[in-house]
């Protein structure tokens, strides 16, 4: 059974102020350990979790758990329903066909390291995470890789801090960049070459060094909601405003999708308040993360 939960909302950001809101937050999964890129699609939530080796698909009959020989990170669903699975160490993107998985895009000679979210086009054309070689050194090795429909893949973005969420907001993309703490912006050339990058939400400056984003998610009205990691919170921003926000104290904001009023969350906490979550506990594997919703709508 789904568990229910309030969330409070009485800020002040900067000059921005939000009246107070009551949400209710209802968890639709448990005992996650790392769920990335929350995705909806026929009626159900799918989402990876990359540390359990498995995907996640929620719907109202319940949760299904399929263990995978190699885990996935960024998840997408192509134009004809499919689903695009980027392996995390693998190198590639498989397709879902039938419940087995195939061959998409072979990515051997352009990826460098872990591969992270993914995000598509009405036409089919697919952008992937490349997080590069030390991903976490801070220093700018990360790139964004265009998959057409195709399969054929080249690198679209380079130069970037660890490329985490990524966006596609009409002909703009945008990638959270968390060890730079903002999200940047190019311009989708007709041919699915990224330009023009800019940064598009300096998040450091807005909420803070901690608020380090990581999944985010598009809104129709050109603003996008973001996962702030250790800033125990999901908000929504444009430019220099934030014009919402669900906080979850004590849980690591990671992911996010939104449908239509509902937007669904993924969270995660230590279960040794001992251990350091990302240095300690999820090598040890001592996380327990959730799935959980939250009506937008007010």
């Amino acid at each position: 059974m789904p568990t229910l939960e309030e969330e409070r909302d009485d800020a002040t950001v900067g000059s921005h102020f939000m009246s107070t809101t009551i949400r209710t937050i209802t968890t639709l999964c448990e005992d996650t350990i790392w769920g990335e890129a929350p995705r909806r699609h026929g009626g159900a939530l799918w989402s990876s979790d990359t540390q359990a080796g498995q995907l996640l698909t929620v719907s109202e009959t319940g949760v299904t758990r399929t263990a995978l020989a190699e885990p996935t990170n960024g998840i997408w669903f192509l134009p004809d329903g499919r689903l695009a699975a980027a392996r995390w160490h693998g190198r590639r993107i498989d397709v879902l066909e039938d419940g087995e998985p195939a061959p998409y895009a072979d990515l051997a000679d352009l990826v460098r390291g872990a591969v992270g979210d993914m995000s598509g086009t009405a036409d089919g054309r697919l952008y992937l995470d490349d997080m590069g070689e030390n991903p976490h050194s801070g220093e700018p090795v990360g790139r964004v890789l265009v998959i057409d429909p195709d399969g054929s893949a080249r690198v679209a973005a380079e130069g970037l801090r660890f490329p985490n969420g990524i966006a596609v907001l009409g002909d703009t993309l945008v990638v959270a960049e968390t060890h730079a703490t903002r999200l940047t912006a190019f311009d989708i050339e007709s041919d699915g070459t990224l330009t023009h990058p800019r940064t598009w939400v300096d998040l450091a400056g807005l909420l803070g060094e901690n608020h380090r984003p990581d999944g985010i998610w598009p809104v129709p009205d050109g603003s996008i909601w973001v996962a702030t990691t250790a800033g125990e919170e999901f908000v929504r921003v444009d430019g220099s405003r934030v014009l919402d926000r669900i906080r979850t104290p004590g849980e690591f904001a990671i992911a996010c999708c939104l449908d239509g009023s509902s937007l669904y969350l993924s969270v995660s906490r230590s279960t040794d308040p001992a251990l350091d979550l990302l240095s300690e506990a999820l090598p040890q594997k001592k996380v327990r993360g959730r799935i959980a919703r939250v009506d937008v709508s007010t």
